[in-house]
C-alpha cells in the first residue's frame, strides 16, 4: 500500500500498492514506516468523517446524491490533510515503530552503502503490521463478496433464467438483476403477497403509481425520511409470473430518464448500484453499498 502523492487525482489510500510498499521496506525502511503510519492516520480520519456524517447535523437535508458526493469529498479532504502533515498521529506512530525496530532516523540508504535492511520486529508488532497491510490491501469502496449460503442458491438458480432477457435489454449482467431481486425480497423471504396468500411476484419493490393499470397489493414497508427508517403502508405492483416481473422491471429502467446511467454497465455492480441510488430507486442512504455487495457476491460465484 502507498499513500497517494497526488491529492487532486487519487484517494487517500491506494489498495493496489502493497507490493511497492514491501519493496520499499527492503530499500528504505524509514520511508516505508512513514507511509504505513500515514495509512493508519488516513484510515482513522476516514472513520471519523464517516461517523460524523452518519450522525448528521440539525437542519441538514439528506439525499442519496448528496451522500455519494459527500463520501467522495470526505476522502479527498482526508487525502489533502494527510499530504499537508495530518494531525501529527502518523509522525508519532512512525517514531514509535522506529524505536521498536531500532532504526536511526538520521540514517539513510546512501550512508549505509545504498541498502538499510529492516531489523526484525518483535513477533506481536510484525503480526499486527502484516494483518493491517493484508486487510487494507483488499479494501474497496464496496463490501467484499461473500460466499452464498446453500439455502440461497435455489433462489439464484430459479431467477437466473428469467433474468437473462431483461439483462440483455438493460446491457447488464443477469447476476446484477438477481442481486437486486435478492436485496429487495430478502432472498425471497419477504415476498409481497395478497391477503388471500397469492404471490405478487414483485421481486423489485416496484410501487403501483398512478400510471399502473395492472393488479396491485398493499403492504407494510420501510421508507427512510431524513435518513431515519419509518414504517408505512404502500401499494405495490402485482404480476402473474416471475417473467412478467423481470419484463416490467426492464421496462421501468429503460423508460425512465432517472435510471439511464444504470444501463449498459455490464458486470459493474458498483456503477449499476450507485446509478440506481442516484436515480432515487430507494430511500435507504446505504442502498448502493448493500446492492453492490449482494451483486458482487453473485458475480464471484
Amino acid at each position: 500500500m502507498q499513500v497517494s502523492r497526488d491529492a487532486s487525482n487519487q484517494l487517500a489510500i491506494d489498495p493496489n500498492a502493497t507490493e511497492r510498499l514491501s519493496s520499499l521496506a527492503r530499500s528504505n525502511p524509514k520511508e516505508a514506516i512513514r507511509q504505513v503510519a500515514s495509512q493508519f492516520e488516513a484510515i482513522l480520519l476516514n472513520q471519523m468523517m464517516a461517523s460524523m456524517r452518519s450522525n448528521g447535523f440539525d437542519g441538514e437535508e439528506d439525499s442519496s446524491e448528496l451522500g455519494t458526493y459527500r463520501g467522495m469529498l470526505d476522502q479527498q479532504m482526508v487525502n489533502a490533510m494527510v499530504q499537508g502533515g495530518g494531525t501529527g498521529l502518523a509522525e508519532m506512530l512512525a517514531r514509535q515503530i522506529e524505536g521498536v525496530a531500532r532504526i536511526d532516523r538520521a540514517a539513510t540508504p546512501a550512508a549505509s552503502g545504498g541498502m538499510l535492511p529492516l531489523p526484525a520486529l518483535p513477533a506481536a508488532t510484525a503480526k499486527a503490521i502484516r494483518q493491517y497491510t493484508e486487510a487494507a490491501g483488499t479494501a474497496t469502496t464496496a463490501p467484499a463478496p461473500v460466499a452464498i449460503p446453500s439455502e440461497r442458491q435455489a433462489f439464484v438458480s430459479t431467477l437466473l433464467p428469467h433474468a437473462g432477457q431483461a439483462a440483455e435489454r438493460l446491457g447488464v449482467a443477469p447476476e446484477l438483476l438477481v442481486g437486486h431481486a435478492a436485496l429487495e425480497s430478502g432472498w425471497g423471504s419477504r415476498s409481497i403477497r395478497h391477503p388471500d396468500g397469492r404471490e405478487s411476484y414483485n421481486l423489485f419493490g416496484i410501487k403501483a403509481g398512478g400510471s399502473w393499470r395492472g393488479e396491485s397489493v398493499a403492504t407494510l414497508t420501510t421508507e427512510y425520511v431524513d435518513g431515519k427508517p419509518r414504517k408505512q403502508v404502500e401499494s405495490f405492483r402485482s404480476y402473474p409470473s416471475l417473467q412478467a416481473a423481470f419484463d416490467d422491471y426492464a421496462k421501468l429502467l429503460e423508460g425512465s430518464s432517472r435510471y439511464q446511467r444504470a444501463l449498459n454497465q455490464g458486470d459493474n455492480a458498483q456503477g449499476f448500484a450507485v446509478a440506481l441510488q442516484q436515480g432515487g430507486y430507494a430511500t435507504d442512504p446505504a442502498y448502493a453499498r448493500k446492492l453492490a455487495g449482494v451483486a458482487q457476491s453473485l458475480l464471484a460465484r
